[in-house]
């Protein structure tokens, strides 16, 4: 049943003597609805058909005895505006990137492996005995290599990401005077970021190109990528990885082609 009651937080009077308003708030169930008699200005409930959908509705009945009809419009704009309730404040945005793997874990797992099966899948070696080839022929021998592209494109990629750190905690240079420590590199990084990023672009070209001498399997533009691969990797070598004194000769001296 239905009943129109003074609510003690939402009952207001407004005006004096003959033009006083009264608010009230009810809540209806389906089957009754308020009604006002027009002479006596009271409210009781009226039978009536339940509504079809069979829900209920809360509402706000006003019933004015005098003229004040702006006054109550507004008074009841008030009372349903603090009836709904206050949106849940926004979560918080989600870093655009989680970069946990350091440089040094970048280059050992990645970059390394990848260019080395670059330059190891074409090489001509001549002997006593004869010349002998190594080159892909079989989509097995491709795949891999085109696997291994990939991973080099993304890692000029993942080089980019800001915050970064150079190796982990403790890690050490493995050959000290060749190769400087990972705080010295760290210092040249941030002292040379446009360089760096540079410098990481050119190897994720290098990477491409050498992904469509792959994908069109092309061994002579293979071995042409590979020597762009090569001087991607020593350029950013000689600018960051080098102390100043051995410059782009560190490579020979570390005896290995590996980026």
């Amino acid at each position: 049943m239905w009943t129109s009651r003074r609510h003690p937080a939402r009952s207001q009077a407004f005006g004096s003597g003959q033009e006083r308003v009264r608010i009230f708030v009810g809540v209806e169930t389906p089957g009754w609805q308020g009604a006002k008699t027009e002479h006596t200005g009271s409210i009781r409930p009226t039978r009536n058909a339940a509504r079809r959908d069979g829900s209920a509705a809360r509402h706000v009945t006003l019933f004015v005895t005098g003229s004040l009809l702006l006054p109550v419009t507004l008074a009841a704009t008030m009372l349903t505006s603090c009836a709904t309730d206050a949106p849940a404040p926004a979560a918080p945005p989600l870093p655009e990137f989680q970069p946990t793997a350091s440089v040094e874990d970048i280059m050992r797992s990645m970059i390394d492996p990848s260019a080395d099966a670059m330059w190891d899948a074409v090489v001509t070696t001549i002997t006593d005995a004869g010349i002998e080839e190594v080159r892909p022929e079989t989509e097995e021998d491709w795949l891999p290599l085109e696997h291994g592209a990939i991973m080099l494109v993304e890692a000029g990629n993942l080089l980019l990401i800001d915050g970064r750190r150079i190796a982990s905690e403790g890690s050490v240079s493995e050959l000290p005077g060749i190769d400087l420590e990972p705080d010295d590199i760290a210092v040249r990084v941030a002292d040379n970021r446009e360089t760096w990023a540079r410098l990481a672009r050119e190897l994720h070209d290098a990477g491409v190109v050498m992904l469509n001498a792959i994908r069109a399997r092309d061994v002579d533009a293979l071995l042409a990528g590979g020597d762009r691969l090569n001087v991607a990797c020593e350029n950013c070598h000689s600018r960051f990885w080098y102390p100043d004194t051995l410059g782009s000769g560190a490579g020979a001296a570390r005896g290995s082609q590996s980026p």
